[in-house]
């Protein structure tokens, strides 16, 4: 779309990238819900947020499409979710989330997405990435990827560019992971599920400046220095 923008003193119109944002209804046990989402691999989206908002739990789950912005979701049996991530040395961690910031996105043209990713230590590879407008989003597709692929989360690491709420740190515990990274800050409320719930957390994970902050840990480690 064509925008006025005012830079450096100085008035212009130039073209400009906006990121689509559309409603999306999912049907749950007979109710609807009603998300805002970017409009891509909605269906992982929507089982994601059956799952752990209006489910609980790792299952299988069955999304049916009803048109292009509309679903419906059923769950199905459990799946196996309870396993360790495995170890991260320091410099690993920060060259992993390196790439997964820096690799080409949604983000790049409109400055509006943020992104999750799940990455395994035991293998050094980023299995997943999701981007999406609300953080929350980006958890629930990992949750609807894993779904579909029947992918245990707790043997996982959680990356996102985000930072750590209690919502959001809440949810990944929903999800099974046991590991969390962000490139953003966490918050008390966080930390305090983290201990809670023996989760490893990790704030500011920043290549650029070779840093990383430890706010909870084992005293079996899941970082290494």
């Amino acid at each position: 779309m064509t925008v006025t923008q005012y830079k450096d003193g100085q008035w212009a119109v130039h073209p400009d990238v906006v990121s689509i944002e559309v409603p999306v209804t999912l049907h749950f046990n007979n109710e609807p819900t009603q998300l805002w989402a970017w409009p891509e691999h909605l269906e992982d989206l929507v089982a994601g947020h059956a799952l752990l908002d209006l489910g609980g739990g790792s299952m299988e789950t069955v999304v049916e499409k009803v048109n292009d912005h509309e679903f419906s979701v059923t769950l199905g049996e459990p799946i196996e979710n309870d396993l360790e991530p495995g170890k991260l040395h320091g410099a690993e961690m920060l060259a992993a989330m390196a790439k997964f910031i820096d690799e080409e996105g949604q983000w790049h043209g409109t400055g509006c997405f943020h992104r999750a990713g799940v990455y395994d230590a035991k293998t050094h590879t980023m299995l997943h990435r999701t981007e999406d407008i609300g953080r929350h989003n980006c958890v629930d597709r990992l949750a609807g990827w894993a779904s579909r692929t029947k992918t245990p989360l707790s043997g996982l690491v959680l990356m996102v560019s985000a930072r750590v709420t209690a919502s959001l740190c809440a949810k990944a515990l929903r999800a099974g992971y046991k590991f969390i990274i962000s490139r953003s800050a966490v918050t008390s409320a966080s930390i305090a599920m983290a201990q809670e719930h023996g989760v490893t957390l990790v704030g500011f994970a920043r290549d650029q400046e070779k840093r990383f902050t430890v706010f909870h840990d084992l005293q079996t480690p899941r970082v290494l220095t």
